[in-house]
């Protein structure tokens, strides 16, 4: 039976400030669905208040933030911007959701966890509703070292839209138990994330122009210390310096944090003396970046919290071998010597020895393609339909 379902995210492909794990997955949960007949809506937000339009059989209706809850920034001198950025994002999809849930009722809508943005929908529109959990604020929040009462009330609400809800699941083990250890969730589903490479159509340029004829170990994704970034940039001196025949290429945005003013200003401070292989690139979409995780020999992902991240599994699907962190969630796509590596978090020492012996490892090509068969596991045609499964389940105990 096809199903009218709607997405609810801060961020999509479609945007341009796009460039998260929760922003790839719903791209590739939505086509899929839509391809399979379904009727699928995605609302999010955006900087441009334009009318809804179809992205590749997806309908997308853009939701802007309302400038009222400015006074209200204002009035708490800007003490909450987190807070009131989310309340003002979740007040705005749901007068979204009501709309179009008025024109034609959806069966089933899906949250996510982070940005609670289902906290006014979830009671107020009444339809049958499930919730994604793809991070743990606490968690998220220590690891980047913020502790204050913006983000004390960030935590507090989050929590709260998980008791507004009995329809939770996480695309790991490792989300799933902390869901029901530290926040009480009662029995959270587990289903896998599809995972497929989305484009064949691969831009070289910036690769042929930064990183072609040249050997080197390879981050993408933010710039952000959760992704245990400043880790890596405190282990590349170690690595460059026994490895003479790597270079380093870092890919993505570049964030303040309370470590640096600039963290790919960090990276450079801490490789002085290397500066010459050390390569940092902006941002790519995934027709640029695709050729550099290709032509990469290593790539690395020492995050210090992380859920089956986009990154590994983008890594992992073009063959490559992948450092992750133990008790992270990657140990439950990778097995160490055997398809990729595992280092402790937080370790810079330790990080940079996996990271020289990895370079120098035999195998890395048959390892690379043990990597890309793990991968199989989250295709679509075993992903979905437990998805799918898990929609009906919630409709009938509706």
């Amino acid at each position: 039976m096809p199903l009218r379902i709607a997405f609810v995210t801060p961020e999509f492909v479609t945007e341009s400030h796009f460039d998260g794990g929760l922003a790839n997955y719903l791209n590739r949960v939505s086509k899929i669905l839509a391809a399979h007949g379904h009727d699928i809506h995605v609302i999010t937000l955006s900087q441009k208040d334009d009318a809804e339009f179809d992205h590749n059989g997806v309908m997308v209706h853009r939701v802007m933030l309302s400038p009222m809850w400015d006074a209200f920034n204002r009035i708490s001198r800007y003490r909450f911007p987190t807070t009131l950025h989310w309340l003002n994002f979740s007040a705005q999809s749901y007068r979204k959701l009501r709309k179009l849930h008025r024109q034609e009722p959806f069966q089933i809508v899906q949250y996510p966890n982070y940005s609670f943005s289902g906290l006014f929908a979830i009671p107020f529109l009444r339809t049958t509703h499930v919730v994604r959990a793809s991070s743990f604020e606490p968690a998220l929040y220590a690891a980047m070292k913020q502790n204050n009462v913006d983000s004390h009330l960030v935590e507090r609400f989050e929590a709260f839209q998980y008791k507004l809800t009995r329809n939770v699941f996480a695309p790991s083990q490792a989300m799933q138990k902390t869901l029901n250890e530290k926040l009480n969730v009662a029995n959270p589903q587990l289903i896998h994330s599809p995972f497929y490479v989305e484009t064949d159509k691969w831009d070289n340029s910036v690769y042929d122009q930064c990183l072609k004829d040249k050997k080197y170990a390879l981050y993408f994704g933010r710039f952000q210390l959760h992704k245990g970034f400043h880790t890596l940039a405190r282990a590349l001196p170690e690595f460059l310096r026994h490895c003479p025949d790597a270079h380093v290429a870092l890919v993505g945005r570049d964030t303040e944090t309370n470590l640096a003013s600039s963290m790919a200003g960090f990276a450079r401070s801490q490789c002085d003396g290397f500066a010459d292989r050390l390569i940092l690139l902006g941002n790519l979409p995934h027709s640029h970046l695709y050729p550099i995780i290709a032509g990469a020999r290593l790539v690395t992902l020492p995050s210090l919290i992380d859920n089956l991240p986009n990154a590994c599994l983008e890594a992992m699907g073009l063959g490559k071998v992948v450092i992750g962190t133990r008790g992270i969630s990657f140990d439950e796509l990778i097995t160490d010597g055997v398809n990729g590596f595992l280092a402790p978090p937080d370790d810079p020492k330790a990080l940079a020895e996996t990271m020289i012996s990895a370079w120098t490892n035999p195998d890395l090509e048959a390892m690379g393609a043990a990597a890309k068969q793990t991968m199989l596991k989250l295709a679509p045609e075993k992903t979905v339909p437990a998805l799918l499964g898990y929609y009906f389940d919630v409709l009938q105990t509706a």
